[in-house]
């Protein structure tokens, strides 16, 4: 008799099992071929070199926010960003779409007291750096840590 309930519950679980590891199996291969999820976080973040220079009393640097935007009608980007450069005194923020492939990062700076301009760089675990052009003649290379913001509350950190 107890053969027969062995040879019964082997075979119960090897009907319960084999269908749970092919789900399984399934499932993590589809998480496996989602690449855009791990690509745009990446790219989300605070990351800035701003600081106050207390020496000469002026706020110096450039930050950039980048938050994932609901998708607009004519633009697919997803990642917006709020850009701010300051020298001397801060300039107002502006808002800027962020197109980010992989390590590669772009965005649009569009006219304003800022100056129009592009920025091209590398995002990564540390930051991003890339360069900054407003014209052919004027080309800046900025760094920018992966960190809390110069406007963040190291409080609520």
């Amino acid at each position: 008799m107890t053969a027969r309930i062995g040879g019964n519950m082997n075979t119960l679980i090897h009907k319960a099992l084999l269908p749970f590891l092919l789900f399984m199996s399934m499932s993590a291969a589809a998480l496996a071929e989602e690449p855009n999820a791990a690509e745009e976080a990446d790219c989300t973040g605070t990351f800035s070199n701003m600081y106050y220079n207390l020496e000469a009393g002026d706020l110096l640097g450039e930050e950039i926010k980048i938050v994932v935007g609901a998708r607009r009608e004519k633009e697919s980007y997803p990642l917006i960003g709020i850009f701010q450069m300051a020298v001397g005194a801060p300039f107002d923020p502006v808002l800027v779409d962020v197109r980010c492939e992989k390590n590669e990062i772009e965005f649009v700076l569009p006219k304003s007291k800022i100056g129009r301009g592009v920025f091209r760089g590398r995002v990564s675990d540390k930051g991003i750096h890339g360069t900054l052009t407003h014209s052919p003649e004027v080309k800046r290379e900025i760094d920018l840590p992966r960190r809390a913001g110069y406007w963040d509350d190291p409080i609520s950190q």
